[in-house]
């Protein structure tokens, strides 16, 4: 399966969160690259794990700007570079539980690699989520 948009739509995917971010200067390689999402959670005895194939079109991408769609959460101690991005951040409000977390995300051309962990306290027990990616280019040429 083939997406068009930015690697940040699989990455966030399977997460309900928003925060806010500046302008990164991290930087992906554009073209066609493959992405295998794994998500673990107390809720779940097995990881779910997804692959996409993914266009990205655009040089640069900030995972704690692209949460910010959502609403409600804020980033803390966002840090970046051409190669890496890490951020922290608190969500909560407007009906959603209060949540706390911190993420990194790295590209080393051809590959990326990524970890998410997010807390939460739901019905007075907390429940930590991780979201990990792996990525690998496939070539300039996106379907």
């Amino acid at each position: 399966m083939t997406r068009q948009g930015p690697i940040t739509v699989c990455i966030l995917s399977s997460l309900l969160l928003a925060a806010a971010g500046s302008a990164s200067a991290f930087e992906i390689r554009t073209g066609k690259w493959q992405v295998e999402t794994e998500m673990r959670n107390p809720m779940s005895p097995q990881p779910q794990v997804e692959t996409t194939t993914e266009c990205i079109t655009e040089d640069s991408f900030d995972p704690a700007q692209a949460m910010m769609e959502g609403g409600g959460c804020t980033v803390t101690d966002k840090q970046d570079s051409a190669d890496s991005i890490s951020w922290k951040f608190k969500c909560g409000g407007n009906g959603m539980p209060e949540s706390s977390g911190e993420g990194k995300f790295v590209t080393r051309g051809k590959t990326a690699s990524g970890e998410m962990q997010m807390s939460m306290v739901l019905n007075g027990q907390t429940m930590t989520i991780t979201n990990s990616w792996k990525g690998h280019y496939l070539g300039a040429k996106c379907d």
